[in-house]
């Protein structure tokens, strides 16, 4: 696989997957999303092999809006980080990578919406196409967040669904 293919993958089935967290807008449920979350790989499911071995999500309040950072290395051994500083508006945000990905790597954006007080659904954009929406949700203890991707867009990947399960640090 390119190395733009590869990365391309990697961003929608993993940085997209995670890319749906927020903080939930009702009282009570207020911080559901906030805090360090590490991936549970043995409930976790992706189509295209299996889970990277090693990814943790951060979600902190910016004041106005939420920061994301993902950290993941995969079974390959690469290593990426993924941050985005964000709103729960439905406006597109752009995530910033390291490391910087090939050159010729199309444009990749983000947008969240509010589901309801413990699930959002967010959208990943490339050249501004649709690739993926994922659907992001804490259980009701709010020690797990399952966050189910569905590819979308003319490619390959289209139509497969990733499910990736979190344990709350």
């Amino acid at each position: 696989m390119k190395p733009i293919a590869r990365f391309a993958a990697s961003f929608v089935a993993l940085g997209l997957a995670v890319g749906l967290t927020g903080r939930a807008a009702l009282a009570g449920d207020a911080d559901a999303f906030l805090g360090t979350w590490t991936l549970n790989a043995a409930k976790s499911t992706l189509p295209q092999g299996g889970p990277p071995i090693d990814l943790t999500l951060v979600v902190t309040d910016a004041g106005g809006g939420k920061y994301k950072s993902v950290t993941e290395t995969s079974v390959a051994g690469q290593a990426y980080k993924v941050e985005i500083t964000f709103a729960i508006d439905g406006k597109d945000y752009s995530p910033v990578v390291t490391p910087a990905p090939p050159g010729g790597t199309p444009a990749m954006s983000q947008s969240y919406e509010r589901v309801s007080a413990k699930s959002y659904k967010t959208q990943a954009k490339m050249n501004g196409q649709v690739v993926a929406t994922s659907t992001s949700e804490v259980s009701a203890d709010g020690k797990t967040m399952t966050i189910t991707t569905n590819a979308a867009g003319a490619g390959a990947a289209a139509g497969a669904v990733n499910k990736l399960v979190f344990d709350k640090k």
